[in-house]
């Protein structure tokens, strides 16, 4: 993980503590949540599903539960639109919610989001400063979201089928993988990727009708377009794909199950992506979730996370890694330094249109 910067993480962090400290110790002060201290009660908490929920379930929750005390229920989403439409709606008692990046903004202006008391979540001055400052947020002053992992979305391939490792994203233009290509369907990947083929800066596109015509030329290589991470997993596992853009860990996931599949990230660099934890307005039971939380930004607790349950790298720059496992999981500073984030006020004036393309390359 990068650590350019630390040692001014490091002093704002020891100067919060010290202010608080001349008031009085800090294990004193009855409104922060000691680590020892039973808490009791319920927490409703929702995540994505599948091996992602099973790895929240055995190395974030089972842990806080034995800490705290507090019972957590778990429910599980289908994908991150359904997600936020379920949060902004604010039908429904969620205390504690996972919620990609590049959903937090639009949830940010609908209202339905509670700023983070910091004082509460102390282990969040150890994240990267990408994440305590994100472009995914408003920029109000307020902190919203706590990142847990990140990634890029770069290439994935067959090494059986294609021998010669993808260095660009061109390479999706070979003609031995013709037909044997797929790529994910949102508008706002597409589109990123048609501007990070066409040499544009993907939070300043000041050529849209390149990227439309870069992802018309590209479209009579593609099988298909995938909609969700386990219908490309598949598509991948079966062999009837080749090269698709994919996220890291998914690839690390289907090498582990024996399958030839390995990851680069191309000259031209990959989008980030990151997931975090935020308190819906329809919490009940705020001093748990931001024990909770606090508990997620753990570099012991993000370290078994990352290294044990999904293969993502950690949000928190005091999780250590050997060069490895920095590796595996997208975590070394080379990678860091490649990874485009995306500033979601800029998607978020541009969706409209960026939609309208992608549904015309689709149907073309």
């Amino acid at each position: 993980m990068n650590t350019k910067g630390a040692g001014n993480w490091k002093l704002t962090r020891r100067a919060v503590l010290g202010h608080m400290a001349g008031a009085g110790s800090l294990l004193a002060m009855p409104s922060i949540v000691r680590a020892s201290e039973k808490l009791g009660g319920e927490l409703y908490f929702e995540t994505f599903g599948g091996a992602y929920a099973e790895a929240v379930k055995t190395y974030i929750i089972d842990p806080f539960e034995e800490r705290y005390g507090v019972k957590v229920r778990v429910t599980n989403f289908g994908s991150g639109g359904e997600q936020l439409a379920k949060v902004q709606a604010s039908n429904d008692r969620i205390d504690v919610t996972s919620l990609n990046g590049s959903r937090i903004y639009a949830a940010i202006k609908n209202g339905s989001l509670l700023p983070l008391d910091l004082v509460q979540i102390p282990n969040f001055a150890d994240q990267h400063p990408n994440f305590q400052k994100p472009a995914y947020e408003v920029g109000d002053g307020n902190n919203y979201s706590s990142a847990l992992v990140w990634g890029d979305t770069a290439i994935a391939y067959n090494t059986d089928f294609v021998k010669e490792m993808p260095t660009s994203w061109d390479d999706f233009m070979r003609p031995e993988v013709k037909g044997r290509t797929a790529l994910f369907s949102s508008a706002m990947s597409l589109v990123h990727l048609g501007a990070l083929m066409t040499g544009q800066n993907i939070n300043d596109i000041q050529d849209l009708a390149a990227v439309e015509s870069k992802l018309m030329e590209l479209k009579p290589q593609l099988l298909k377009f995938w909609s969700s991470g386990s219908e490309n997993t598949q598509l991948f596992a079966t062999g009837e794909i080749w090269l698709a853009n994919f996220w890291r860990g998914r690839v690390n996931k289907l090498r582990e199950e024996g399958h030839p599949i390995q990851y680069t990230v191309p000259k031209e660099g990959a989008v980030a992506w990151v997931d975090c934890m935020v308190i819906p307005k329809t919490c009940q039971n705020k001093q748990a979730a931001e024990a909770f939380i606090n508990m997620t930004l753990d570099p012991e607790i993000q370290k078994n996370f990352v290294t044990e349950g999904i293969t993502y790298a950690p949000s928190n720059v005091e999780v250590k890694l050997t060069p490895e496992e920095q590796q595996k999981l997208g975590a070394s500073p080379e990678i860091f330094e490649t990874a485009k984030f995306v500033d979601s006020a800029y998607v978020a004036a541009n969706q409209d249109q960026w939609n309208l393309l992608a549904n015309r390359v689709k149907a073309s």
